[in-house]
C-alpha cells in the first residue's frame, strides 16, 4: 500500500502522521443536497411544534435525502495510538466530521438534537457510526477549537431551545472557519457496553470543559426517546485505517487488543449493543 505523509489532527505532537493515500478518498455515502431543499431556519420552524414522531420523521427525511452543509461532508482525520498487552504500539487514523450533524446548508443550517434511533438510521445509510467515549475525548484533545459550554435550564426539549443553543454556538464560532474541528459546545450520543445493561435508553457523554473534564460523564439513564438541546450527532466513518490497513470501526470495537485504540470499555459488539439498546429496528 502505497503511503504518504500527510498533516492531520493529532494526539501525538505536532509530527506529521503518515497515512494511506487512499485515506484521501474516505467520505460519508451523503446525497448530494436537493437545489430546492429548506434551510436550517426554515426547517427549525417547520418543526418548531410537531409531536416527537414527526419531528424526528423530519428531521430523518431531511438529513438522508443530503440536506446537510457541505462542510460536514469535509471529515477530519484524527490519529490515535494504543499499546496491546505486550506493550506493542497500534496507530489507527478515523475520519470524523468537524461538527456535529446539521439540516441546511453552509450558510443557512441548523444543529439537530435527534433520537438514536433516528442517528441509527442516519450513519446506517451513510456508511457511519457514532461515536464512543474514548473517542469523545480523543475529539476534544485534537480540536482546534475548544468552546466554553454553554448549558441552558428551560424547556430543554423544545425545538425553540433547540435554536436558541443553536444561535449561541455560532456566536461562540464567530471569526472561525467552517473546516476547524469543533468541541465543547454538546453532549455526544454514543455507543456503549452500558447499553446492555440498560436496554432503551440513550448513551450520552462529554459537553466538555476547556480544562478537557465532561460535563457529563457516561450516562443510560434517560429513556431511548429522550431528546434535549444540549445533544449532539457526530459521525465517524466506518473505515479506519489501523497502521497503515484499512479496517472497518466495527471490527476494530470488536478486537480485544485493537478495541483500545477507540474504546476505554473493552471490546464492544456494535450490532449486539444497537440491538440490545433497541436504536436499531
Amino acid at each position: 500500500m502505497l503511503l504518504a505523509v500527510a498533516t492531520v489532527s493529532t494526539l501525538l505532537g505536532d509530527e506529521p502522521a503518515v497515512i494511506p493515500k487512499e485515506a484521501s478518498k474516505v467520505r460519508l455515502t451523503i446525497p448530494s443536497r436537493p437545489l430546492n431543499a429548506v434551510g436550517g431556519a426554515q426547517f427549525q420552524r417547520l418543526i418548531a411544534e410537531l409531536p416527537r414522531g414527526q419531528r424526528e420523521a423530519a428531521v430523518l427525511r431531511e438529513v438522508t435525502v443530503g440536506n446537510v452543509p457541505d462542510f460536514l461532508r469535509r471529515l477530519k482525520p484524527i490519529q490515535v495510538e494504543a499499546s496491546d498487552d505486550s506493550g506493542a504500539k497500534s496507530v489507527a487514523i478515523i475520519f470524523v466530521m468537524p461538527d456535529v450533524l446539521a439540516v441546511g446548508s453552509d450558510d443557512d443550517f441548523f444543529r439537530a438534537p435527534m433520537t438514536p434511533h433516528t442517528a441509527t438510521t442516519i450513519a446506517d445509510q451513510f456508511a457511519a457510526t457514532l461515536l464512543t467515549t474514548k473517542v469523545s475525548d480523543d475529539l476534544f484533545a485534537a480540536a482546534e477549537v475548544k468552546l466554553d459550554p454553554k448549558p441552558l435550564t428551560k424547556d430543554r426539549d423544545a425545538v425553540a431551545t433547540f435554536w436558541q443553543h443553536h444561535q449561541i454556538i455560532e456566536q461562540q464560532l464567530l471569526g472561525k472557519t467552517r473546516e476547524q474541528l469543533v468541541v465543547g459546545h454538546k453532549k455526544d450520543v454514543v455507543l456503549s457496553n452500558r447499553l446492555k445493561e440498560k436496554p432503551h435508553r440513550v448513551a450520552i457523554y462529554g459537553w466538555h470543559y476547556p480544562s478537557g473534564k465532561p460535563i457529563q460523564p457516561l450516562y443510560v439513564g434517560h429513556s431511548e426517546w429522550h431528546v434535549d438541546y444540549s445533544h449532539g450527532i457526530r459521525l465517524m466513518s466506518q473505515q479506519v485505517f489501523v497502521d497503515g490497513q484499512p479496517r472497518t470501526v466495527a471490527d476494530v470495537l470488536n478486537d480485544r487488543q485493537l478495541c483500545r485504540l477507540l474504546s476505554n470499555e473493552g471490546p464492544i459488539d456494535v450490532a449486539d449493543v444497537l440491538k440490545a439498546a433497541g436504536w436499531r429496528r
